[in-house]
């Protein structure tokens, strides 16, 4: 039993350090991006009130319209007290975004600027995005979720400007970096170990 459970865990962990940033489905394929660079489940870094962007580049395969949001792991939609904010977007935060009329070919995009709250001070919390893709012909959506970014917020307060300047991947004709999953791979690692120890002393 121990064994079926360390192997969960470790599927899981895997799973966790993938990154995850991009889609390609018979409706449409993208990329998204934090902070100018494509969405990585661990690499983000902010402090409460510190500015990033969230970023995504659809490319429709087909007449669709497009809805998409963003949310935080452990807080539900109505939930008041939000870990983070919507500075500027197409919509809220935990609110949908979306776009009607679009044809095959096209491309639509959406961005938000968004930061931490003071709820997120001290804390590792995930941001999600998700998509819904709507054949026109139908009524039930294509949906889409994963986690943009697993972003670490310290407990100090952002004193710089609430505006944040972004350059659009899509126009600069270079890949934009991945980044490293760097400090968060480590500490999945050392706790798979942990577990894995504390499991066999059982």
């Amino acid at each position: 039993m121990n064994k079926i459970i360390i192997c969960l865990i470790l599927i899981a962990s895997i799973s966790l350090i993938s990154n995850v940033n991009a889609f390609d489905n018979e409706y449409a394929n993208g990329s998204v991006y934090f902070n100018d660079q494509k969405a990585t489940v661990y690499d983000a870094n902010l402090k409460v009130g510190e500015p990033a962007t969230i970023k995504a580049v659809v490319y429709l395969k087909k007449n669709v319209d497009v809805s998409t949001g963003i949310t935080a792991t452990g807080f539900k939609y109505d939930d008041p007290n939000q870990p983070y904010k919507v500075i500027e977007g197409p919509s809220e935060f935990t609110k949908t975004a979306r776009h009607h009329g679009h044809n095959a070919t096209e491309t639509v995009t959406f961005e938000w600027i968004i930061c931490p709250t003071d709820v997120a001070a001290g804390w590792s919390i995930p941001l999600n995005i998700d998509f819904h893709f709507f054949n026109r012909d139908e009524k039930e959506g294509i949906p889409i979720y994963f986690t943009a970014a697993n972003i670490c917020v310290s407990d100090e307060h952002y004193s710089g400007s609430t505006t944040h300047t972004t350059t659009d991947p899509s126009s600069t004709g270079e890949h934009s970096s991945e980044g490293s999953p760097g400090f968060g791979i480590l500490t999945v690692v050392l706790s798979i170990t942990l577990m894995v120890f504390w499991m066999s002393r059982k």
